[in-house]
């Protein structure tokens, strides 16, 4: 097996296509507007066995202070998770075929990847790959994530008997038009920034997203598998919005704004429209929002099931204090920035 560099963006979105593991956020559209607006270099690694391409691996170097970090997903990319996608054959090898295969792929990405000496290397992987062990024995640490999703292949009657009581009221109310609100699809990003950076002041933490022209690229890429949403009350103001990514049978509720402060429920009625949308299109849908306490309460009055993926890490001791800043330093904003100088402007 080697590692090679592609530069053949059709050949890697088709591999990602083909693939059950590839996911919108491994498109080479979506890793080169990360690369074009975080200043992280791309690094796009493929795994030969023989001929035979058998794994992607997309990552991203940076280099700060003269060391070097590998990051798949960037930070401030919005994206939950990222990481190598196997072939499609990969399923059907035997249990020690998948494990051989998995030895080669990841002792020489992580030789790929020392060869730049970086201070620290992090990957958070894609809820449908599990086998880690391979990563632990190459001297990884591994941190377990969270995601809610609800399987839509079930008459929506069938889902809504699983909700809380509360919700499954208020559901009851929305079906039947109680509260007179619409949620209606926008090219426009410009409000849902402003609601977004809104959200995140509050609780004095920077916008998990790089710029509004970042996502006005990616939704110009991707027409088809992102889309915006606003609701709208009954006079017309805004009062929610949620973008979605659409891939594979996978809608994924992406991007969301705070419930305003209105005596209506926002929320519940957009995951009620996206859940019909879900099984119209005959699709799984993940809402996310299982690895944050406060969000669970909500999320879990949906009977979503849980999932588990993981993040993988290596660290050497400077890495330790680069993450120590990110998390403590980096990623805190001061309520007391004004608007003018916020990361949409």
């Amino acid at each position: 097996m080697q590692v090679l560099t592609m530069n053949d963006a059709q050949m890697w979105d088709d591999f990602v296509d083909e693939s059950p593991y590839g996911t919108i956020f491994h498109k080479w559209g979506f890793l080169k507007t990360i690369e074009k607006h975080t200043g992280h270099e791309f690094l796009p690694y493929t795994l030969y066995e023989e001929d035979t391409l058998v794994c992607i691996f997309p990552a991203f170097i940076k280099t700060n202070y003269g060391v070097n970090v590998i990051l798949s997903p960037p930070p401030r990319t919005g994206v939950p998770y990222m990481g190598l996608v196997l072939s499609s054959e990969y399923d059907d090898l035997t249990q020690s075929g998948k494990e051989v295969r998995l030895r080669e792929i990841i002792k020489l990405a992580t030789e790929k990847f020392e060869g730049f000496s970086p201070i620290y290397i992090s990957t958070q992987l894609i809820p449908a790959f599990s086998d880690i062990r391979e990563f632990k024995w190459n001297g990884y640490s591994v941190e377990p994530l969270f995601t809610y999703y609800i399987p839509t292949d079930i008459p929506s009657d069938e889902i809504l008997k699983g909700f809380s009581r509360s919700t499954k009221r208020l559901v009851k109310g929305i079906k039947n038009n109680k509260y007179d609100m619409k949620m209606i699809e926008s090219t426009d990003l410009t409000l849902f920034c402003d609601l977004l950076s809104k959200r995140y002041e509050e609780q004095d933490i920077k916008v998990p997203i790089v710029g509004i022209e970042y996502l006005e690229d990616l939704m110009k890429l991707y027409p088809e598998n992102i889309r915006l949403y606003y609701v709208y009350d009954e006079n017309g103001n805004v009062i929610g919005s949620n973008v979605i990514t659409m891939y594979k049978q996978k809608i994924v509720s992406w991007l969301g704004t705070p419930k305003p402060d209105v005596n209506l429920p926002v929320n519940e009625f957009i995951f009620w429209e996206l859940i019909k949308i879900s099984r119209d299109k005959n699709s799984m849908f993940e809402i996310g929002g299982a690895d944050t306490r406060h969000l669970c309460s909500f999320k879990s009055r949906f009977n979503p099931l849980l999932e588990t993926n993981y993040r993988v890490f290596r660290r050497k001791n400077l890495g330790v204090v680069a993450e120590w800043v990110y998390l403590n330093i980096y990623k805190k904003r001061s309520s007391r920035i004004r608007r003018q100088t916020s990361d949409w402007t």
